[in-house]
């Protein structure tokens, strides 16, 4: 217990970089802190403060490599006694865990009541939207066309902090969970999501990367109909669903409606920020699993809600299909051939993983990759998806080389057991598990969230194949 609990230690103290594969610890987190953690309030107060720090007190450099190397020790040292004897006088495995507090899942399902289009799925890919499309346009300098979607309050918030910013770029979303939601009896709810992500920061050639957490807080009309996927993401006027274009007024220029709240569509009140550290990107190292021995969690009533669903065999086939070209995919770096088989969302972050290997010449290979048990979690449906998680067990040798073949982590001798929690969604208007038709003529297609049929040329889009992995979420940080 004592050797688990010094590198425990150590790995929470100099933030060693985590197993990469495919769903792995790689996905938003980036590399080392630098230490800029900051917590805020109000419309958008983020409190950052920046980079590393340096002391004021008039030290000179001699005094710094002198007592201040062994004032550092001394604190270390301290810690990883402390850390020790928790161990020892603990009877549960040791595990490292985030200092923040986390919040239950909320369930929102209730608001299907007064709006029977709404869905959690597509609430997620609009928040996912939502996000991308503000920082992005936070860094040309044009949050103000989101004005429909943010308070006038925030926008201005966020553009007194972007002062300077030339582009936000490679934003990536590794984390998004419904932590709040209320007024579900008066005629406005509110909903708190919170986000983990990463990205860049360009201040002329400056560039810099940062692991961000944020809290939203989303409002609207309880009762109003929510639009279908298709006009749900943040790309569409809330009144007309036209492309969002906005005069100089932010009236719409198809309807002219100027949107101030979330009459029509869910929108920003506030941002908060929670934390947010430089960290650059290291794409090599490993740890051990965390969490692959927690007792799995199950939806209540789950061997109820199984009985709504026939065919487990063809379900269980299409996830194991999914999961070993993914892994494929992935040890290849060739990211093209996995876009049949995820959302658009998840296909986008997965593709910027990939790239940061390309850009750094490594390769991380999973060998003699292994699919074993597969437990079915959780089943929800709504108006247009149906979605079912399940917590999927799988082994192999996990190791990071560099274009050289050199190993730069991991091993390829050791064989690494996980399990993660996937979410497979697909359409209420899917065909079969197995078919591969055109909803448009019928003609055969191949499998593929957004494809173009060869026969009639018309797109697919959207969750209209079976099946679809839409999240990967790690056994230890998995809430339900």
């Amino acid at each position: 217990m004592k050797r688990v609990a010094i590198i425990a230690a150590v790995a929470l103290l100099f933030a060693v970089a985590v197993y990469a594969r495919i769903g792995g610890g790689q996905t938003y987190s980036g590399g080392s802190s630098s230490s800029s953690r900051s917590s805020g309030g109000g419309s958008y107060s983020p409190s950052y403060s920046g980079g590393s720090s340096s002391s004021s007190s008039g030290a000179s450099g001699d005094d710094i490599g002198g007592c201040g190397l062994v004032f550092i020790f001394l604190i270390v040292a301290i810690i990883l006694i402390a850390i020790v004897i928790s161990a020892q006088q603990s009877t549960s495995a040791l595990t490292v865990q985030s200092s923040a507090e986390v919040p239950p899942i909320v369930d929102m399902s209730a608001l299907r009541r007064f709006d029977p289009n709404f869905s959690e799925i597509v609430f997620t890919d609009f928040c996912y939207s939502l996000y991308a499309r503000l920082y992005e346009a936070l860094g040309r300098g044009a949050v103000d066309n989101l004005a429909p979607y943010v308070d006038k309050g925030v926008r201005d918030g966020l553009k007194q902090y972007a002062a300077g910013l030339t582009s936000i770029d490679e934003i990536v979303i590794g984390s998004f969970a419904v932590v709040a939601f209320r007024g579900i009896d008066t005629p406005w709810v509110e909903a708190d999501v919170d986000f983990e992500s990463n990205y860049t920061e360009s201040r002329g050639s400056a560039i810099r990367r940062f692991y961000v957490r944020e809290r939203w807080t989303l409002t609207r009309a309880r009762d109003v109909l929510s639009p279908v996927p298709e006009k749900a993401k943040a790309q569409h006027c809330p009144k007309c669903g036209a492309p969002l274009q906005t005069r100089s007024d932010g009236a719409c220029l198809h309807c002219g409606t100027i949107v101030r709240d979330g009459s029509f569509q869910w929108f920003v009140r506030t941002i908060r920020a929670l934390e947010k550290d430089e960290r650059p990107r290291d794409l090599g190292g490993s740890a051990p699993e965390s969490g692959t021995d927690n007792p799995t969690i199950y939806q209540p009533r789950i061997a109820e809600k199984r009985q709504d669903f026939t065919d487990w065999t063809a379900f269980e086939q299409r996830v194991r299909l999914v999961a070993n070209e993914l892994q494929a995919a992935w040890t290849s770096r060739d990211w093209k051939r996995a876009q049949s088989y995820e959302t658009g969302a998840l296909f986008q972050m997965h593709r910027y993983w990939i790239d940061e290997y390309l850009r750094q010449h490594l390769r991380n290979v999973v060998e003699n990759f292994k699919v074993g048990h597969i437990e079915v979690v959780k089943i929800a449906r709504d108006a247009f998806y149906d979605a079912i998680t399940v917590r999927m067990y799988a082994s192999g040798q996990d190791y990071t080389v560099d274009e050289n073949g050199t190993i730069v982590g991991g091993s390829p001798i050791g064989v690494r057991r996980w399990s993660e929690y996937w979410t497979f969604i697909r359409s209420r208007t899917a065909a079969a598990a197995d078919a591969h038709i055109c909803p448009n003529c019928g003609a055969p297609l191949a499998d593929g969230q957004s494809v173009v049929c060869d026969y009639c040329g018309g797109k697919i889009t959207t969750g209209e194949f079976p099946w679809l992995l839409s999240r990967i979420e790690q056994d230890d940080s998995y809430r339900g």
